[in-house]
């Protein structure tokens, strides 16, 4: 009795190829909408680099944040604002040479590129007594430098506020107002 040998048809190996093919671009594609549109969470962390050493007199600048948050690329000057933390204080010497994080949020996928933060005052620490400050405005506009943050597939962006107040201002201000010094930045 003769063996007969099963020979593939090209029809059905045919099959194989584009089932495998509609596999692959099926994964693809998963992965890809993975990247570009799955929620991403941004974190917001602070740093205090001063220009100068502050005065040996101040040993604390206690700031407190009311809200920080961050705005999408593109988006209307209202519209496009999302809330990282609602409330915050930070004393910023104990971030002079390490960042603190202030606040962490899910976002959707997409670039941002400027912090909002509100501050409702400012204790500064001078020889041992405590002096409150305000920010003139309570609020400050910050643009994220190097084209802003981009977030994406869920991972964690941390966008880093490096804040300073002026030794000078905070020691001669009879007004009690200071204006910060303030950058952001993906770190």
């Amino acid at each position: 009795m003769a063996q007969e040998t099963h020979q593939p048809t090209p029809k059905r190996g045919k099959k194989k190829i584009v089932l495998a093919l509609v596999l692959v671009l099926v994964v693809v594609g998963g992965v890809v909408g993975f990247l570009f549109y799955a929620p991403s969470n941004v974190q917001v962390s602070i740093r205090d680099p001063p220009q100068q050493p502050y005065d040996p007199s101040i040993t604390a600048i206690f700031v407190t944040f009311t809200s920080i948050d961050i705005h999408a690329a593109n988006a209307g000057s209202d519209s496009g604002w999302h809330t990282i933390t609602t409330g915050a204080t930070v004393n910023l010497f104990t971030a002079l040479n390490v960042s603190k994080v202030l606040g962490k949020a899910s976002l959707p996928a997409g670039k941002y590129t400027e912090l909002r933060f509100n501050v409702s005052k400012v204790i500064v620490t001078i020889s041992g007594v405590n002096v409150t400050y305000t920010i003139p405005s309570g609020s400050l506009k910050i643009p994220i430098t190097g084209a802003g943050a981009q977030a994406y597939g869920a991972l964690t962006v941390n966008v880093e506020l490096d804040l300073s107040f002026r030794t000078s201002e905070i020691l001669n201000n009879p007004a009690f107002t200071l204006n910060p010094v303030a950058t952001a930045k993906v770190a």
